[in-house]
């Protein structure tokens, strides 16, 4: 069976999915997405990942007529139509609409709606045991990262530049303090086993994830702290990690070439293995 696409009211073929030259998503990068997880024939905090969609196009200006349970629908109906029933994800964007190519914009555009459903890529245990390296780099996107915008060319460029370094992905630093990766939040374990992340303001995307992993480490009686932290607190963490929607967790083991010492035993396991093994329960669990 062809991949089926969702576009504007249709499921479609996905090479028949076209949008107007005139987007202003295609145009000026003027619109929000989501990518949300899909498992056991379920979504997995799916309400939370379009709340906060609904709040990207609010802080956009983006004015629309549907809400939520429309959204859930579509991406529902979408993983049934490409017979998906476990580990898959949905992308969903959302443009402003189309219009003649001017930096303002008339009231009233009708939105561009699309949405894609693709297999899950599934961290493996090996490559969550051998650990991901990566590099800092500037920050050098815009002041609003709390908005998921389709606008990615910064993020895109540095996690191009790392893995043509050798590196798998790019942790930004601004002004000496540690934000995201280029596509995932950043956390760090101390000597006390404290889980530290950058709190939740304009510099970094409050990811749902991050947010989850939070409150499952609160549950395992793991310490959370939400504070900025620079180069060398993250140097010196005994464990370097990075979350994201579709990838959940990624140990970094080496930054910059140095290693991190975050390899644990068995009966001493790292926070990134117990909050896995814990989020894999929490997916098996959700309804």
């Amino acid at each position: 069976m062809s991949r089926i696409s969702y576009l504007n009211g249709e499921f479609l073929p996905h090479e028949n999915c076209f949008v107007h030259i005139e987007d202003r998503g295609f145009q000026f990068a003027d619109g929000a997405y989501e990518v949300t997880l899909f498992e056991n024939g379920h979504l997995i905090d799916g309400d939370l990942h379009l709340q906060r969609l609904m709040r990207s196009l609010k802080e956009l200006n983006i004015e629309h007529n549907f809400n939520i349970e429309e959204l859930k629908k579509i991406q529902t109906e979408l993983f049934s139509k490409n017979n998906f029933t476990t580990s898959a994800t949905c992308y969903l964007q959302i443009t402003r609409g189309a219009t003649n190519r001017i930096p303002w914009c008339p009231k009233g555009l009708k939105n561009t709606i699309c949405a894609t459903a693709s297999p899950r890529k599934i961290v493996t245990l090996e490559e969550f045991e051998k650990g991901y390296s990566a590099m800092t780099h500037d920050d050098i996107r815009w002041k609003r990262c709390d908005i998921k915008t389709v606008n990615l060319l910064a993020s895109t460029l540095v996690n191009q530049k790392a893995k043509d370094g050798g590196f798998d992905d790019a942790i930004f630093v601004r002004d000496n303090i540690v934000t995201e990766a280029t596509y995932a939040n950043v956390f760090i374990v101390d000597d006390k086993k404290n889980l530290i992340t950058h709190p939740a303001n304009n510099h970094i995307l409050c990811g749902i994830t991050r947010n989850r992993l939070i409150k499952i480490a609160q549950e395992n009686n793991i310490s959370v702290i939400e504070k900025t932290f620079g180069i060398d607190e993250m140097m010196n963490a005994c464990e370097v990690l990075l979350t994201s929607s579709s990838l959940i967790i990624r140990p970094v083991f080496k930054i910059n070439g140095q290693e991190i010492f975050g390899k644990k035993s068995a009966s001493n396991p790292s926070v990134a293995k117990i909050l896995s093994d814990a989020y894999e329960k929490f997916i098996a669990s959700s309804k």
